[in-house]
């Protein structure tokens, strides 16, 4: 604490009182502290606990989008689990996509000295926040590939699950097959665009941006734009949804309309329920937590080394059908 002080020209007591986050201090001697511990090569925590290293919280975090979206259940337990295993605590938060709520929890929680983080950054561009933030404690990334962040992550093959999909439509005879995504500027999103196209054009169809829509976040505007796609000049005779809130969306559109072809990704509850088979890519949620929480805790152990990023598989399984 001494050579922080030093460096940053502030008094032992000053870096004290800034590494454990007190109030009415001057942002620029907090900037100036924070500078200093950066250069020097320690970690925050390591200072907030007096430089004493093994010392620990026994306590990650796991940051998810949209507690109510069965996908995070699936993720949380598998990382639970694990952190049990490891004799910690896990602590989840929700960002609901929204980039000032992520920061502010990442930051809160670096400040309560989790031992490390599971997150899945929201769209926008903030790398250099992360990079900060990784700085003070590991970091994994789920379902999103860091972009220069020194951080390891488990993705799952978004690009070749939704080629898969798309490919089981052109087979059935499907020649105008739409496409309704969110946000194309998320990872998951961008690389199932991708694999849509590279299907279609892998048919021989041809790429049209007027079957795609973007931009779609509830199952009504999934559901409105599912209807423009089949009722207006695109014209669709399949449509590949690449969430399963968007898939409940086209569902609804679709019901009553047999003809129509529908793929989706994600699993959904009670899909079997459906009277119409729909091809739906599918994944081990559980494992994808498991995964990401072994690699945090191999980093919080001390392992060095390049960054992991782990690719798990999908599975294309053809669901609902019921009485057919």
């Amino acid at each position: 604490m001494r050579d922080v002080a030093v460096l940053a020209g502030v008094s032992p007591a000053t870096v004290s009182r800034v590494v454990n986050d007190e109030r009415y201090i001057r942002p620029e001697t907090r900037y100036a502290v924070e500078r200093a511990i950066t250069e020097l090569g320690f970690h925050r925590n390591e200072l907030a606990r007096g430089l004493r290293p093994g010392q620990t919280t026994e306590t990650v975090a796991l940051l998810i989008e949209d507690p109510a979206n069965p996908f995070w259940s699936g993720v949380t337990r598998g990382a639970e689990e694990t952190a049990r295993r490891h004799q910690h605590m896990l602590v989840v938060g929700s960002t609901g996509q929204r980039f000032e709520q992520e920061r502010d929890l990442l930051r809160d929680l670096v400040r309560r000295r989790v031992d490390g983080l599971l997150v899945t950054p929201t769209a926008h561009d903030h790398v250099d926040l992360h990079a900060e933030l990784a700085r003070w404690a590991p970091m994994v990334f789920i379902d999103r590939v860091p972009q220069g962040v020194p951080a390891d992550s488990v993705v799952l093959d978004n690009y070749g699950g939704a080629r898969e999909a798309v490919a089981h439509l052109t087979a059935q005879g499907r020649r105008r097959i739409g496409y309704i995504g969110g946000d194309p500027a998320v990872f998951t999103g961008a690389d199932r665009l991708a694999g849509y196209r590279r299907a279609v054009e892998d048919a021989g169809l041809g790429y049209d941006p007027v079957l795609v829509s973007l931009d779609n976040h509830t199952v009504e505007a999934a559901r409105a734009a599912a209807t423009a796609l089949l009722d207006g000049p695109a014209a669709a005779d399949a449509i590949f949804a690449d969430n399963n809130r968007i898939c409940v969306g086209v569902l609804h559109a679709v019901a009553g309309r047999d003809e129509v072809g529908v793929a989706g990704f994600d699993d959904l509850e009670l899909v079997d329920l459906l009277p119409r088979p729909v091809p739906l890519v599918t994944y081990d949620t559980v494992e994808l937590g498991r995964r990401a929480a072994e690699l945090l805790f191999g980093r919080i152990a001390g392992e060095t080394g390049p960054t992991t990023q782990v690719l798990l598989p999908t599975r294309l399984v053809l669901r609902g059908g019921r009485g057919r």
